[in-house]
């Protein structure tokens, strides 16, 4: 018998050891504990010793934390803290072993269980969610979405099957099974934004959010989001982050857009929000916005969460998850971490909706996408940089060896940037009225962008604009682009570019 010592020493930690790590805890999330008018500890009541109470700021007992040693799952103690609940008339109860943490909003009864929360709430939190118990929510199902449910801002604007059917199978799932993450995989193209603005009015309007985070990862896709959100979501006055928290726009909004980088700096979401400050939180690109430092950020937030991205990161895939965890734990949480599908609640390989470009090419109400056309042209130095031993350039009698990821990043190549330009203009599907089709190009980076567009402009002028970040008002730029207001047929860009909309 091989004893772990790891679990060991967790079952030889007295209770207070837990209670150092609560305190801890309760201190991230602003509470005082030298305060007796916020924080009550062991108060003894009629069923028992409460751990905990919480007060609100008229000394009101708010919630009930009862505190369990690190091995016991505190979950398991949940109808006991009830019992101290009611009888202080508190509305929450909050279970934890300094580890894992669940709530419990137990008068609710849309919430007849515990949930897993990551951070503990603030005051500010809980004297929210105590006035929102006094008006409770609908059923995101009570709020019929139809095709015509956003034409009262735009007449022709009708959502599309596929649309109505993602909205809804959220609802469901959020209705009957009480889940709180979601993941759509969605073809680029297929309106992810048009279906985001008619989730979030359906959470308003039914009232299970009273505010909304959108997080994306570039300010251009925030620019391009307060377009759309702009006009289907006007009365809930929607603003961008990095400038509402200056001018004080940020106390009136119901719907804020973010960058991942504008909450990371100097920790801004810390200082400017609680932990339950947004009831729903939306990941634009989902499976870039999860990871590394910006991961601290999404877990901050206690609130319903859905992911949004055409692709996800596999990493539980075809794999024995158990074999994995018994032989390696190490590899299998480092999967885990990474793996999209399972940090949104879904099980491997299957989000909550999807709708990729084969159904949207193959849809008997569209086609809405076209399947893409390959066309496999590879200059010379493609072909070397491809194989193992790389391409191999000797400059003052010194070799040097390149791969293909090194080609317009460590050395740039003049000539094949232009075979691949002239490739493209002689392929490149024309307009009916025999026009170049408008295009975007992808580029390796913004200098690489810039070379491409002067290509362009050489063999064929004014056929090339540049759409990158270090472009004055790029967002006006493509906005023109997309509806037809530029005379340029191509825009070269750096990584995704939302230029249209369905």
């Amino acid at each position: 018998m091989v004893c772990d010592p790891v679990m060991t020493i967790m079952r030889h930690q007295p209770e207070a050891f837990s209670r150092v790590l609560i305190d801890d805890a309760l201190r991230e999330s602003d509470w005082d504990l030298l305060d007796a008018t916020q924080v009550q500890f062991e108060y003894h009541t009629a069923n028992g010793r409460a751990d905990y109470l919480l007060k609100d700021c008229n000394g009101r007992v708010l919630c009930v934390l009862e505190a369990k040693r690190e091995d016991i799952d505190p979950y398991d103690a949940k109808e006991q803290a009830r019992g101290y609940a009611e009888n202080v008339r508190a509305p929450f109860v909050i279970l934890s072993n300094g580890r894992e943490h669940y709530f419990w909003n137990y008068e609710r009864r849309d919430q007849q269980d515990a949930h897993r929360i990551e951070r503990l709430p603030s005051r500010a939190d809980l004297e929210r969610a105590r006035l929102k118990n006094l008006q409770p929510p609908r059923p995101l199902l009570s709020q019929i979405v139809r095709p015509d449910y956003l034409s009262r801002f735009q007449a022709d604007l009708r959502l599309h099957h596929y649309q109505v059917r993602a909205l809804d199978e959220i609802a469901r799932q959020f209705d009957t099974q009480a889940r709180r993450k979601f993941l759509l995989e969605m073809a680029t193209g297929t309106g992810k934004t048009l279906l985001c603005a008619a989730l979030i009015r359906r959470f308003l309007e039914t009232r299970n959010a009273e505010r909304v985070l959108f997080i994306v990862d570039r300010i251009e896709l925030a620019k391009q989001t307060m377009e759309d959100f702009n006009r289907y979501l006007a009365e809930f006055k929607p603003v961008v982050f990095k400038n509402a928290r200056r001018t004080g726009e940020l106390l009136a909004s119901s719907v804020v857009v973010a960058t991942i980088q504008s909450l990371l700096v100097d920790r801004r979401y810390r200082k400017e929000f609680t932990p339950f400050y947004f009831d729903l939180v939306i990941n634009d690109e989902a499976h870039r916005s999860i990871y590394g430092d910006a991961r601290e950020v999404v877990q901050f937030f206690q609130a319903t969460r859905i992911g949004l991205t055409a692709t996800p990161k596999a990493y539980l895939k075809n794999i024995d998850a158990q074999a994995l965890a018994r032989d390696n734990p190490k590899a299998i949480e480092a999967r885990q971490l990474r793996d999209t599908y399972h940090y949104f609640g879904c099980e491997p390989g299957q989000p909550t909706f999807r709708y990729d470009i084969i159904d949207a090419a193959k849809d008997p109400a569209g086609p809405f996408l076209c399947l893409p056309k390959i066309f496999d042209i590879r200059s010379d130095i493609t072909t070397q940089t491809l194989e193992e031993s790389g391409w191999t350039v000797t400059i003052d009698e010194q070799s040097e060896n390149y791969k293909i990821q090194d080609l317009e990043r460590r050395i740039f190549t003049p000539a094949r940037n232009e075979l691949m330009c002239r490739a493209f203009l002689e392929h490149a599907q024309k307009s009916p009225d025999g026009q170049l089709g408008r295009s975007i190009i992808f580029a390796v980076n913004q200098n690489h962008a810039t070379a491409l567009t002067k290509i362009l402009n050489a063999i064929q002028p004014e056929i090339a604009l540049t759409i990158t970040s270090r472009v004055a008002e790029a967002s006006a730029l493509a906005k023109d682009f997309r509806d037809g207001r530029r005379k340029e047929r191509i825009a070269v860009s750096v990584d995704m570019l939302s230029i249209y909309r369905r």
